[in-house]
Parts: structure tokens; sequence; C-alpha cells
């Protein structure tokens, strides 16, 4: 599994690459983002155009990511700028159109690896007509926005839904590099579900793009060498995990849902 760590600052960018880390993102999308994630407290970028060739002169074997704006008037025209800046990779977020899909890789054309973000409802009905695009390089599924397209609470209530498991069959039959969701820190106690859970999950669904959360950009949990060799250990203990230990974290990951779902209520002692 690739994984990527979305930072702008040069300094992390060469510590993640030391680390081991296969990929920076550099994320500009700013079209409308905030609106619709208004009260769920979900990371929004301040990187700009002129952090993509800065980080770009300080990577030595990591690739680079651009995440651009969702499809609008002038998507064509940022497409070639962060490709000319620098970009191995570009990524549209938000879109939910075959004809946006398909405009997108062309813009990026063979100068890029066009990566497409499936995060709407639009997007996963055309999944099947997305993965045969001529030049689409990957997939990563956005559960946060794909929540609030389902009109979900909140992102793991996706990975309980059939649909996902749907959107995964087609992903895997594709051929094509894939994600979805992110990962948390293994340190972490305080996440919404088990980070290792979530791993497990990905590593037996046979993603193979791996996208590093908030966690790992936070002073407290800044040591990325120790932190990727806990991530890689473990995605090499799940790639080879038994039927019974699969059956199992299936399990339990839909066990801490359900209970993230439906709370146990606070008993009045008073």
């Amino acid at each position: 599994m690739e994984l990527s760590l979305i930072t702008n600052d040069p300094a992390a960018a060469r510590a993640a690459e030391d680390a081991g880390i296969e990929r920076i993102m550099i994320d500009l999308e700013r079209l409308g983002k905030a609106e619709r994630q208004a009260g769920r407290g979900l990371f929004l970028s301040s990187h700009t155009i002129h952090d993509v060739s800065r980080i770009k002169r300080v990577l030595t074997r990591a690739r680079l990511t651009v995440r651009v704006d969702p499809p609008h008037p002038a998507t064509r025209e940022q497409t070639a700028q962060v490709v000319s800046a620098g970009a191995d990779f570009v990524m549209l977020p938000y879109f939910d159109r075959l004809d946006q899909a398909a405009e997108f890789v062309d813009a990026v054309g063979r100068q890029a690896a066009p990566v497409l973000l499936v995060e709407r409802v639009g997007a996963v009905a055309i999944l099947l007509e997305l993965c045969r695009l001529p030049g689409l390089a990957e997939i990563h599924v956005g559960l946060n926005d794909l929540s609030i397209s389902q009109g979900l609470v909140h992102w793991f209530d996706v990975l309980a839904t059939p649909a996902l498991d749907e959107v995964l069959v087609i992903l895997r039959s594709s051929g094509l590099p894939f994600g979805f969701g992110g990962i948390g820190s293994l340190r972490r106690r305080d996440l919404p579900l088990a980070p290792a859970l979530v791993l497990a999950e990905q590593v037996l669904q046979r993603a193979t793009r791996g996208w590093l959360g908030r966690s790992f950009r936070e002073p407290a949990y800044s040591n990325l060498a120790q932190e990727v060799c806990l991530l890689r250990k473990a995605i090499e203990h799940w790639t080879s995990a038994s039927a019974c230990q699969r059956d199992e974290v299936c399990r339990e990951l839909r066990r801490q849902i359900e209970a993230l779902q439906n709370p146990m209520p606070t008993r009045n002692t008073a």
C-alpha cells in the first residue's frame, strides 16, 4: 500500500520521505468545501499553487499529488498550472458526471497521472464508466463528503452501508489502484473508530493506496518514522490474514459503528 501525507511544509515533506511515505499531497481544493462541510470540523487547507513547486524541489523519491478544485470553468487552466509546477498526480474532487471526469483526464494528459476522488452519490452511480476512462490512473473514495452526499451523519456510517461494498467490488475488479477513507495514527485511542481496525478493513478490501489523516500532522504525533513502521507491520499482518481473522475484523468494525450510531443513554443518578 502506497501512503500519502498532506503537507505544504518542506521539512515535514522531507521527514515523510525519509520515513518511507511514498507521496506528498498539496491540497488546493477551495470551491464550496467550507460551505458543504460546515459544522463537521473537517480539514480545510490553506495551501497555494506556490506550494507545488516549493515542495517538489525538496523531494528526491516521493512523488507529488495535487488536489485541485471541483469542476468549474477554469478546471483545465488550473490543471495545466499544477502540472507545469511539477505535480506527478492530479486529483479531481467532488464531481458527479462522466463528462466532467473525462474532461479532467484529458486536461491532465500524459504529463501527469489523473486521479478521481469519488465522494458524491452521482459519481458512485457511474463508477463502472469511470473505471473504463482511458488514461485514468487511480480512484480514491472520500468518505467524509460521501457521507454528506448520502445524507449520513458521520463518515464512519458509510463503512456500514452495503453501497460501499458494491463500490469496492467494482474497484477491485477494475484493476485500478484504489483507496478509501483515511488512515489514523495507530497510537491514538481517542478517534471514533479504532484506527487499527479501519486500516485492517482497508487492507482486507485490497486497497492499494492509503491517505494519512490529520493525526499524522499533529505535533504530538509527529514521530513519522515510528508511525510508518507500525503501519507497515500492520499492513503486512492483514495482507496475510486468514478467513477467520477477516470475519472477526468485519464483526468488530460493525459492532463499533453500531455503538457509535446508537450510544447508550446516560443514566440519571440524581
